[in-house]
Order: C-alpha cells, then sequence, then structure tokens
C-alpha cells in the first residue's frame, strides 16, 4: 500500500505546485480579500461584533447615568455603520468567491482530462486481456471495449441542466 501512495506523490505535488502558483499570482486586492474573509469567516469575529453592537446599544440607550448618547435609538448611525460594513464585507466575500471558483474550475477541467486519459488507458488494457482472453465472450466486457461517447455524455448533461433550469 505504501508503494502505491509514493507512486502518487509527485502528482500530488504538482498539483499543488499549480494551485500555489496560480495564489501567488493573486493581484494584492484579492490577497486582501481573502485575508479578510479569513477573520470574518470566524466565531471570534462574530462575538466581537455583537460585543460592539451591545455595547453601542448599552451606552446609547441612557442605562449609563452621566454618558451622553451619542446614537440614541433607534441607532440610525449604528445602522448605517452595519449596513456600509455588510456592503464591503459582501464584496469582500465575493471577490474571494470568485478566486476560489477559478481554483475549482482549473482542478475540475484536470480531473477531466485526467479520468478521460485513465478511461482510454483501462479501455486499452481491456482490449489487451480480451486478445489474450479465452472462452466464452462477456457481453460487458464488450461494452467496456467500446470508446466512451463523450459528445453523447455531454448532451444528455446538458439536457439534465436545462431541464433543471441551470
Amino acid at each position: 500500500m505504501r508503494r502505491t501512495i509514493d507512486t502518487f506523490l509527485p502528482a500530488v505535488s504538482q498539483i499543488q505546485a499549480l494551485e500555489l502558483k496560480f495564489l501567488a499570482k493573486r493581484p494584492w486586492a484579492v490577497r486582501l480579500a481573502d485575508l479578510l474573509v479569513t477573520h470574518f469567516g470566524t466565531a471570534r469575529f462574530f462575538f466581537l461584533s455583537l460585543g460592539v453592537t451591545l455595547i453601542w446599544v448599552i451606552l446609547n440607550i441612557g442605562w449609563i447615568s452621566g454618558f451622553v448618547s451619542f446614537d440614541p435609538y433607534p441607532f440610525i448611525l449604528l445602522t448605517m455603520v452595519a449596513s456600509v460594513g455588510a456592503i464591503f464585507m459582501t464584496v469582500v466575500i465575493l471577490i474571494s468567491q470568485n478566486r476560489q471558483a477559478a481554483i475549482n474550475t482549473l482542478r475540475n477541467e484536470l480531473l477531466l482530462q485526467l479520468i478521460l486519459i485513465t478511461e482510454r488507458e483501462l479501455t486499452r488494457a481491456l482490449r489487451l486481456l480480451a486478445k489474450r482472453g479465452k472462452g466464452r465472450p462477456d457481453p460487458e466486457l464488450t461494452q467496456m471495449l467500446k470508446e466512451t461517447n463523450v459528445s453523447a455524455i455531454e448532451r444528455i448533461l446538458t439536457k439534465q441542466l436545462t431541464n433543471n433550469g441551470v
């Protein structure tokens, strides 16, 4: 088993190197967006935001005597700050998701190519085995020996996606 894993390590390393190369070429704005998304998407950020909001409300509802409210109820300033923050956070998240989608597209294309190459290699191997094999014909083997019709599969998938409203 160990020998098999070692066989795949160079290929895995190449794929990781490809992804690292892609990540290294990101523009500074995308790097910043990724960094911010990493921090926004944590429980720590959630509880920090919750704490700041609660403190803001407590300071402005008059529970602390002698403290002058800077944003009395209905907290218009808090609403504006939260809305502007949400707009910026949404844009940052979308930038990061677009980058991740591009990486996923590359991975999917690579996987598709590898699957098609593997399918062809397996078909060739089955043909060699069928030539060496003796005995009764095997209908399953006969079916496997046929080339995969990628165009037909594409048409079926397109039809299914169209029917599902995608």
